[in-house]
């Protein structure tokens, strides 16, 4: 692995920091989402990877996930995780 990208090998606490960002800023996004728009519930930041809206009628589906979204959400935060470890470890 190039010494470039050595900081994103995989440890302990860059996965559970990884997790933490991701529930905390996806917590955050929906308390800020739902506060100003009633009928919506996102979960995912940056990218809405499961979003339910509402009133739904019954019968029909008033939600949708995107797999590929959360992946992305995980490697978004996974990265920053990194470089946050590895920035704060060396000072």
């Amino acid at each position: 692995m190039s010494v470039m990208f050595k900081f994103l090998q995989p440890t302990p606490w860059k996965v559970i920091l990884t997790f933490v960002l991701f529930f905390t800023a996806s917590l955050l996004w929906r308390l800020i989402v739902t506060a100003r728009i009633m009928d919506a519930s996102p979960f995912g930041f940056p990218f809405q990877f499961f979003v339910t809206w509402g009133p739904c009628p019954p019968g029909e589906d008033c939600s949708s996930f995107n797999g590929l979204f959360l992946l992305f959400d995980l490697l978004t935060w996974y990265v920053i995780g990194a470089w946050a470890l590895n920035r704060f470890r060396k000072q």
